[in-house]
């Protein structure tokens, strides 16, 4: 029965990291294409990394016997490497925050996708 119901909490959590993510990468496009700041995406961003924190902890939980769980876990060391530098004050080269957007907007766009491609068989 737990497993269940951290089942759907994380499938909605997915849906919220990816719907997040959608709209972070698509202000942050916004943003240089009218070369202004907007506290709009600043919020999203925010938003997208406050729920792929605790979706990540959830899939370690309960997709520990799944195949992806190795994406989880690096998932996971990208968390603590984020945090690490965050704590000893290390700047975040712009690439990286490119590749951080991109890469979770593929897992969870995947991570959706298999869930319809499953639902449907």
């Amino acid at each position: 029965m737990r497993n269940t119901s951290l089942k759907k909490a994380s499938r909605v959590l997915d849906v919220a990291v990816f719907v997040f993510t959608t709209m972070a990468i698509a202000g942050v496009f916004y943003e240089g294409m009218t070369l202004k700041w907007y506290d709009i995406v600043g919020v999203l961003v925010v938003c997208m990394d406050y729920t792929f924190m605790p979706a990540t902890i959830l899939h370690l939980i309960v997709d520990r016997k799944d195949k992806w769980i190795a994406l989880h876990i690096f998932s996971m060391v990208l968390i603590i490497a984020a945090v690490v530098m965050k704590i000893g004050g290390i700047p975040y080269p712009a690439i990286t925050l490119l590749f951080w957007y991109f890469y979770l907007w593929f897992l969870y766009g995947s991570i959706l996708i298999r869930m319809y491609i499953s639902a449907r068989e």
